[in-house]
């Protein structure tokens, strides 16, 4: 093969690289933020408690203490039926006036407690938490209904859950590929140096050192490859993250939008070379045992 071609292939094999990286970190960045942003929208998950209205102080002390005992919960708020028929009249101010006078409403609204769930709790394990809250909350005394949004808990827990799994799918393909495209390239730079390698085996050079230069170079193929995705990536994002700051300011989303921590980018890079290595070593595992002259008498 001629150095202009291997240079060709080299660079192809970059880009090629960069690009497969560049899609796995891209999704990595998707999973993560996407999970904050469901974890904003998650903080407003909460279990209304509706009370009784014979139920005691003391008891209504008792089931606070029982929820706070759980380990599941992080806030509860009292809601007196009060609050709740002033709450219901402002709602209704601009819709119905006249509804939102009549006293007799404050008989029909109970009392309750906003119960939040531990900000510890990720968001795919909101639903079973909640229900197993309900579960042990179904038989005390007090309390007359729970509610807190059961089919939307359940579908926003499955959203997560199927994220996650598809972005596992595919990073597990792209590395495969990624994987193959290395071997490839390590592949016809042992084809260029046969005739460098048929002689260090003639002399009895040791595999360690006929390996060793291919071993490094899939190892930088791979870290160049992840560092240049990652640039693309940080750069990409920036200027997504801008645009949502300037033009869709109204959502609100700037803050929960975060890159990957500098622990993981180190992670990847170091993944990266490593994939790279064993790409190599599946190359020239044979080289040292008479390889390079088989090959040569074949041909």
């Amino acid at each position: 093969m001629k150095p202009k071609k291997n240079f060709i292939l080299r660079l192809s094999t970059l880009v090629v690289l960069t690009a497969c990286f560049g899609a796995i970190i891209a999704s990595l960045l998707l999973a993560q933020n996407f999970k904050n942003l469901l974890t904003m929208w998650g903080d407003d998950v909460q279990m209304t408690v509706y009370l009784s209205s014979e139920i005691k102080e003391s008891d209504l002390a008792e089931l606070e203490e029982f929820l706070k005992q759980t380990g599941q919960v992080g806030l509860i708020t009292r809601i007196s039926k009060e609050k709740a028929f002033n709450d219901f009249k402002s709602q209704l101010a601009s819709y119905a006036p006249d509804l939102g006078q009549d006293e007799e409403l404050l008989k029909l609204i109970p009392a309750s407690l906003q119960v939040r769930l531990a900000s510890g709790i990720a968001p795919q394990d909101q639903m079973r938490t909640l229900n197993e809250l309900a579960a042990k909350l179904k038989n005390k005394e007090g309390i007359e209904d729970i509610s807190y949004g059961q089919d939307w808990i359940e579908k926003y827990g499955a959203i997560v859950t199927a994220v996650e799994r598809s972005i596992e799918a595919l990073v597990c393909i792209i590395l495969a590929a990624a994987l193959l495209v290395m071997s490839n390239a390590i592949r016809a730079s042992v084809q260029l140096r046969r005739d460098e390698i048929s002689v260090l085996e003639m002399i009895g050079a040791t595999y360690a050192y006929i390996r060793k230069p291919f071993l490094k170079e899939g190892a930088v193929l791979g870290g160049a490859s992840v560092s240049m995705a990652m640039v693309f990536c940080y750069l990409a994002f920036v200027a997504t993250k801008n645009l949502l700051v300037t033009k869709l300011s109204f959502l609100q989303l700037g803050h929960y939008l975060t890159f990957i921590s500098p622990l993981m980018v180190l992670l990847l890079i170091l993944g990266g070379a490593g994939l790279g290595a064993l790409g190599s070593y599946l190359c020239v595992r044979k080289i040292n045992d008479g390889w390079s002259s088989r090959s040569k008498s074949e041909a």
